[in-house]
């Protein structure tokens, strides 16, 4: 159970293509994808957003990718199901047409649905996924490295979100509600039924602050691998400097996929952490006291409209799980008796005009 840590300063696809194959060796993972796979990449495309702004895969680690798999001579797609936007407008803004183009990659629907019905699962018995998941010989997980307003952290693991389709992400906000274990429980599933063959994260310039789309980049240095995405999940927060273990974490914890004596980071980078720690999500905080529950019901964290910013679009209102937003007198209005504190709305926001506020405690 071990990952490959390595710096790498700036996207040069040939250094980064390096870089993995350094990685693939370590971990004797060369003979994961073979000649002829049809292999399905799975970067972080949550809308359509420049590559500079560190919200999405950048597109020279795709081109670094595809060079290697190229090598081996499997046949690639690509594809995602966006939080807001199509796939083809976060294509074109995200850089990555031109390197599909480029490397012969071919766009992969996941419009198209299966119910998958597994008794064993932590909460999903019955869990609906794009056909893109068991459509391909092998996945390769490509996530960006951001902090997260309501998991602590977005990696390998929460990528693999983007399997579910459409809507369906809004149901599954809506089920798990204020319960962010619950939904670290479904991410769990989710990454139990799709299986990549291994997961690659771009941290060379992360997202830190309010993430996943309304954060700053923050040049980090980091390409991390493993065939784990848990356990790469883990040995990366650890790296980064995440002030407490996230649900995600925590529950792979619990169910013991992450055996503390077994987890062993290997590369270049392995031995020296993220310096200072990167700022993390004002609303991710998992901290509990005495008598937390009544507090939150009255000191607690909410999303806030900034109206300067809003550009009255509606995307909050239409994404909203518990249908708690409407546009009046021009002005979005929030309420708040319905709303499950999920932050779509402030993960969605193509302005930037949600964030995460407080009472006089924050929590």
């Amino acid at each position: 159970m071990s990952a490959y840590f390595d710096f790498c300063r700036e996207y040069k696809a040939g250094a980064i293509a390096d870089s993995l194959r350094r990685g693939l060796s370590a971990l004797n993972l060369e003979r994961a994808v073979k000649s002829g796979d049809r292999v399905l990449l799975k970067p972080n495309l949550i809308m359509a957003k420049a590559p500079e702004l560190a919200i999405t895969t950048h597109p020279e680690v795709v081109r670094a990718v595809a060079m290697v798999l190229n090598d081996y001579g499997a046949r690639l797609y690509l594809g995602d199901s966006p939080g807001f936007g199509s796939l083809d407008s976060c294509l074109e803004k995200s850089g990555l047409k031109t390197v599909m183009g480029e490397m012969g990659i071919t766009k992969a629907s996941f419009s198209d649905e299966c119910t998958i019905h597994e008794p064993e699962n932590l909460v999903a018995k019955k869990l609906t996924l794009a056909t893109a998941a068991i459509d391909y010989d092998k996945i390769i997980n490509l996530p960006k490295l951001k902090t997260h307003s309501m998991m602590g952290s977005t990696l390998a693991v929460k990528n693999l979100f983007g399997f579910i389709p459409g809507l369906r992400k809004a149901k599954w906000h809506l089920r798990a509600g204020h319960d962010r274990q619950l939904f670290a429980r479904m991410m769990l599933d989710i990454y139990k039924q799709v299986a990549p063959a291994w997961n690659f994260i771009d941290g060379i310039v992360a997202l830190e602050g309010e993430g996943p789309t309304s954060g700053q980049p923050r040049h980090c240095g980091l390409l991390a691998l493993s065939a784990d995405a848990p356990v790469l999940d883990s040995l990366v927060e650890k790296w980064i400097g995440c002030p407490e273990i996230t649900p995600l974490s925590q529950e792979a914890q619990n169910i013991g996929w992450l055996p503390e004596e077994k987890l062993f980071v290997c590369g270049p980078a392995a031995e020296t952490p993220l310096s200072p720690a990167i700022k993390p999500a004002k609303g991710a905080s998992q901290a509990a006291f005495p008598g937390q529950r009544f507090w939150r019901r009255v000191f607690v964290r909410r999303p806030l409209v900034s109206r300067s910013r809003c550009h009255r679009c509606q995307v909050c209102v239409q994404h909203c799980p518990a249908q708690a937003m409407e546009l009046i007198d021009d002005k979005i209005v929030i309420d708040y008796k319905r709303c499950i504190r999920c932050y779509c709305c402030q993960e969605l926001c193509p302005y930037g005009a949600v964030r995460v506020g407080y009472g006089l405690l924050s929590f």
